[in-house]
Order: C-alpha cells, then sequence, then structure tokens
C-alpha cells in the first residue's frame, strides 16, 4: 500500500503542466504556423489566456499544490508582462486639438440614426463610420449633415468633418471594389492625411483577403509623405494578431485612457480590439472604447493632438 502511495502522481501536476502550457503559448505563440489562419485566431483571443491562468490558479490553491502555484505565478508573470501596461489606464498627455470618433454601425441595421445622434451628442470634430449601405447611410446623413459639412463617402466607408477636406483618394486595397477612402483633413495646426478604412471579416480559414488588404494598407501608408496620418476604422485584426504587426511598425496606437484592454466586439460582450486609431506625427492623448449603442462594435473615441 505504502509503495502504490509513494508512486502517486505529484499534487497539482496537471495543473501546474497546463499552467506552463499556457506560459509557454504566452512566450512563443509567434512560432505557430499560421496554417488557414489558425495562429491569427489564436492570438486575437491570446489576452484572454489571462482568465485560464485565474481559473488553473484557483485548482492550484485547491489542491495546495506548491509545484501548482509556482507554474500558474510564472504564467501570470509572463502575462502581465504582455498586457499589464496595456491593461492599466492610460497617462493623460493633455488636451486634445481635435477629437475622433470611429464605429462600425451593421450593415441594414434600423438603429443606424440613433447611433449617430449618440456620436454626434459627443461632439467629434471627424466621425467615421463604416458598413454604410442603403439603410444606413440615408439614416446617419439625415442626422450628421447639418452639424458636419464636409464628408467623403466611399463604397461602406464614411468620414464627416467640422474641418474642410481635400484630395480624396478611393481604394479598394485589393479587395476588388472600395471600402476605404484617404483624405486630407484641414485640422487645427497643420493638416492630417486620414484613412478611414473597413477591412474584410476574419472567418475560421478565411482571412486571405483581410491579410491582403492589411499588406496593402500598411504599403500605402508607408508611402505617404505626409507629416501627420491617422488610420481609424474597423480593420478586423485585433492588436494582438501577428498580421498587424507591419502596420504598427510605422504606426503608433496608445493604450485605452479606462482600465481594461479597450476590446469593442462583440458589442454585448467585448472579446476583442478590431476597432482602431493608428498615427504618425500625432500624440493620442486619450482613447476610449464607447458603451453599447446598437452596433454590432463598440465605437472609439480618440482625442489627438
Amino acid at each position: 500500500m505504502s509503495s502504490l502511495r509513494a508512486r502517486r502522481r505529484p499534487r497539482g501536476l496537471v495543473t501546474g503542466i497546463a499552467a506552463l502550457g499556457v506560459g509557454a503559448l504566452l512566450l512563443w505563440h509567434g512560432a505557430l504556423p499560421d496554417t488557414a489562419g489558425a495562429a491569427s485566431l489564436i492570438e486575437t483571443f491570446l489576452p484572454w489566456a489571462g482568465a485560464l491562468i485565474v481559473l488553473l490558479g484557483l485548482g492550484a490553491l485547491l489542491r495546495l499544490s506548491v509545484f501548482a502555484g509556482l507554474a500558474v505565478a510564472t504564467a501570470a508573470a509572463i502575462w502581465w508582462s504582455l498586457f499589464g501596461a496595456a491593461a492599466l489606464p492610460a497617462v493623460s498627455a493633455g488636451a486634445p486639438a481635435f477629437t475622433v470618433v470611429s464605429e462600425n454601425v451593421q450593415a441594414g441595421n434600423p438603429s443606424a440614426a440613433a447611433i449617430a445622434r449618440d456620436l454626434a451628442g459627443r461632439s467629434p470634430d471627424l466621425i467615421a463610420l463604416q458598413e454604410l449601405d442603403g439603410t444606413t447611410l440615408p439614416a446617419v446623413e439625415s442626422v450628421l449633415d447639418a452639424a458636419y459639412p464636409y464628408r467623403s463617402v466611399v463604397g461602406t466607408v464614411g468620414l464627416w468633418s467640422r474641418y474642410p477636406l481635400s484630395g480624396e483618394e478611393r481604394l479598394s486595397l485589393g479587395l476588388g471594389w472600395d471600402r476605404a477612402l484617404r483624405v486630407d483633413v484641414a485640422t487645427p495646426g497643420a493638416p492630417t492625411s486620414v484613412y478611414a478604412v473597413h477591412l474584410a471579416s476574419v472567418r475560421p480559414g478565411e482571412n486571405a483577403q483581410r491579410d491582403e488588404m492589411l499588406a496593402a494598407l500598411t504599403s500605402t501608408v508607408r508611402a505617404d509623405d505626409a507629416g501627420r496620418v491617422l488610420v481609424v476604422g474597423d480593420l478586423n485584426t485585433a492588436s494582438t494578431d501577428r498580421t498587424l504587426s507591419p502596420l504598427t511598425d510605422v504606426l503608433a496606437e496608445n493604450p485605452d485612457s479606462a482600465l481594461g484592454l479597450g476590446f469593442t466586439w462583440p458589442a454585448a460582450l467585448p472579446l476583442a480590439r478590431l476597432d482602431h486609431a493608428f498615427v504618425r506625427g500625432l500624440t493620442t492623448v486619450s482613447s476610449t472604447v464607447l458603451p453599447d449603442n446598437g452596433s454590432d462594435h463598440r465605437g472609439i473615441e480618440v482625442g489627438l493632438r
């Protein structure tokens, strides 16, 4: 009987190994092959490894296992090193010179006018919207056109502005139809080259169009010699997704100004940040995810100077 007891596996062994596995995934997820977009999907939800670490921590506590506890602590430290700074509220960098809101209003949404009123009620200087169609575009126009005298609409994306617009360019980004625009906005201090974009959606095994558009967008921004650049919209790409790295090599996005990781989708229970505002030559002084207002995405609001 005593020999059987001696051969019994150490307490919390499975929990500890699982925790070390989670830590290894956090450290070396970049080594995963992106077959059919599988790695991209895993990286989209990578921050949620923190929830798994919490559950494993409870298991280690229940098992009273030193090994499991150390393994969980190691995984938690790795998670914090990757996401801790982003989860904390960003330090204010002063007052903005202008503000921008962006939201995917959801095609065919009967609440589009209410969404536009909600966004306009925040008095931003620029409003970027995605999924404008035969239902949502007229509803949005009826709300925004009076207060925002300058606008540019290309395909299913649009930009409403308090400042004059010039040099509009229609961008297909390789998709075959226009789903993005570039326009110069006469923002305070100096003009800003604004890209309002909506990249292709991603589903398991269906990421090629999104990746192609993202690569084309990155190349276009690299070639843009404007002193101030803003890329805003629904990129259908999470901040942790490796496919976003080439764009973030040339543009920056500040952490959310509130506690948390600034997830925007789905609106009812956000699991990932798919909506972004990337800048070059500008300082993001505030970044906020807006409350659910009737779309399947939550909007974002950024203050820039």
